[in-house]
């Protein structure tokens, strides 16, 4: 069922002040940003910002969980998919380093802030992660099944391709010496490597 114009606007003003949100988070930290510092910056008043989350936390527990939700999209893809494994797992990888690359800010708030995100968002969190693993490894496995990788501990080779790409926030900086895209080819290429992809 398609969404109605009204949905869509309020979908528009809530990620408006996400985004926000997420620059002042970034620059200053969960402590270090108030509610009226984003209504500032949006140029409304904070009734506003109320009108769409309850406080401040629950804004950081949308960024967090747009996180995790985001990250399933491209694995989602990659099963339900008809193509070759070798080019699923491929796609998936270097869609997943780019979402990584294109979202930084918000996957280092994520570890940076994680100790106010709220336990409700966390229960949701960690279920999403546990799919998250559970649909990668599903994609290993079949690779490694049809001896396209050489990988032999799909649990550990889950964990090291997640961490490959997860924490490119660490040393990401946009405008620098590689693209997006380059810099996703080149990760794409190292994940590979890392599990012994025939090619």
């Amino acid at each position: 069922m398609s969404q109605s114009v009204r949905e869509q606007v309020t979908l528009f003003k809530r990620m408006r002040i996400l985004e926000e949100a997420v620059e002042l988070f970034f620059e200053r930290g969960y402590d270090g940003t108030r509610v009226d510092m984003i209504a500032d910056r949006l140029g409304v008043t904070k009734p506003y910002i109320y009108y769409h989350f309850k406080n401040k936390g629950e804004i950081l527990d949308e960024i967090a969980l747009q996180v995790t939700t985001s990250s399933l999209e491209p694995l989602r893809s990659a099963v339900a998919s008809d193509a070759p494994i070798a080019e699923r797992l491929t796609t998936s990888l270097r869609e997943l380093a780019l979402g990584a690359l294109r979202r930084h800010a918000w996957i280092a708030i994520y570890f940076r802030e994680e100790k106010y995100i709220s336990n409700e968002a966390r229960k949701q969190i960690t279920a999403d992660r546990r799919n998250f693993d559970a649909l990668l490894m599903g994609l290993l496995r079949e690779a490694h099944d049809a001896d396209v990788i050489g990988a032999v501990d799909l649990s550990i080779a889950t964990q090291v391709l997640t961490g490959m790409v997860t924490w490119s926030f660490a040393w990401y900086r946009p405008r620098g010496r590689l693209s997006e895209d380059q810099i996703a080819d080149e990760l794409t290429s190292l994940c590979l490597n890392a599990i012994r992809m025939r090619i």
